[in-house]
């Protein structure tokens, strides 16, 4: 089994009501060739969290630093689609992404298993009022 490759979002765009989380990898380019795994991961060290796909050789994760969870709260209170796109315009919708989002920022949030910087990071952002005094 390979090592999954990991991809950055690179930038996000919204259109409508979907959220594009743009990636530019060389490996991007076979994006029709990738499957949605619906799950994704947390990487506490790289304050990121990570959906997971997959194509014939293993997983591929599209990791999305923090850089960007303004846009994924945005999407997550519209209800919005969210979209990984590459350079040639094709796309895949990451059809789980609300439902996993909403567990792990649930989850992070009191937890300090995740490590204390994710954790901040998350309530800062994702934080419900409760937990966010």
């Amino acid at each position: 089994m390979m090592m999954p490759l990991r991809m950055n979002v690179q930038s996000t765009a919204w259109e409508q009501n979907k959220l594009y989380l743009n990636v530019s990898d060389e490996m991007s380019q076979k994006l029709s060739e990738w499957k949605d795994s619906e799950r994704m991961l947390v990487d506490s060290d790289g304050l990121a969290f990570i959906y997971v796909l997959e194509n014939n050789e293993g997983f591929i994760h599209i990791s999305l630093g923090s850089s960007h969870w303004v846009d994924v709260k945005k999407a997550l209170l519209e209800k919005a689609a969210v979209v990984v796109q590459n350079e040639k315009g094709e796309e895949l919708e990451l059809t789980a992404f609300s439902s996993e989002m909403e567990y792990l920022t649930e989850n992070i949030q009191g937890n300090a298993n995740y490590g204390q910087q994710m954790e901040e990071e998350v309530i800062k952002i994702f934080g419900t009022e409760e937990k966010a005094q």
